[in-house]
């Protein structure tokens, strides 16, 4: 009986691991830094940290293409299309908005 349930806790576990990304942490770090000036309207500093995210977006967008499929990287790239449109309007609401669809596609595109 022991032994049925340690098997399962541990194939339970195992699945559960299996929906955190499994890399893009520095995407992700980064959106939340983008998201923490966002919220502070903090506009010049958001320029700048949406110019880094933009610069590693652009180096890396190759490694999305290949983990992700078609529909995630284009949304992705609509998404952050979206995002630099807000953060130029200064508009809060939608930029987190576009910061939360960004993410989600980097979850989709990192998880296995």
């Amino acid at each position: 009986m022991n032994k049925k349930f340690f098997i399962l806790f541990g194939f339970l576990l195992i699945l559960t691991a299996c929906n955190k990304p499994i890399a893009g942490e520095h995407f992700f770090n980064k959106i939340e830094d983008i998201e923490q000036v966002v919220k502070e309207e903090d506009w010049k500093s958001t320029d700048a940290y949406l110019n880094e995210f933009q610069s590693y977006y652009e180096k890396n967008i190759w490694k999305l293409q290949l983990l992700g499929d078609e529909n995630e990287y284009e949304g992705l790239h609509e998404s952050l299309e979206r995002l630099i449109a807000s953060i130029n309007e200064q508009d809060t609401t939608q930029s987190l908005i576009e910061l939360a669809t960004i993410r989600a596609y980097l979850e989709e595109i990192y998880s296995m």
